[in-house]
């Protein structure tokens, strides 16, 4: 019995972990952020699970994420601030919200920009408004 508790011990640091922000993840499947992309116009307006690797934080409050999938991007923005993500947060991640299209206005891209380090910001986005974030480590 030490033996196997022992091989469990030791298989700790191998294991996969994850860090929950917000309520609890739905279960089922999540969609790619590729795929969410590509549907984008039917997609919008209704709850989605979303996956992606993370590629920016928001480095002033941890309130938004960009996920990325095969060159294709969504902006997961924490819904009414009720969360923050770590400012250093990486890798994989699954997010659950509202699917929007949503344009950008003139201070939102400055936000984004100058407070947030974002890269070029388009006149409308596709956003997961997130009440929950799993970010897969």
């Amino acid at each position: 019995m030490r033996k196997i508790a022992a091989a469990l011990v030791l298989m700790l640091p191998f294991a996969a972990s994850a860090a929950v922000f917000g309520e609890a993840l739905p279960e089922g499947e999540a969609t790619s952020v590729a795929t969410a992309v590509a549907h984008a116009e039917h997609m919008a307006g209704s709850p989605a699970k979303i996956t992606g690797r993370i590629t920016q934080v928001c480095q002033s409050k941890g309130c938004w994420v960009v996920l990325e999938e095969n060159g294709e991007t969504i902006r997961v923005m924490v819904k009414d601030h009720a969360f923050a993500l770590p400012k250093d947060a990486s890798g994989r991640a699954v997010a659950y919200g509202e699917l929007k299209l949503e344009p950008i206005s003139e201070a939102h891209a400055k936000h984004l920009k100058d407070d947030d380090g974002a890269g070029d910001v388009g006149e409308r986005e596709l956003r997961l408004v997130a009440t929950a974030i799993e970010v897969l480590e």
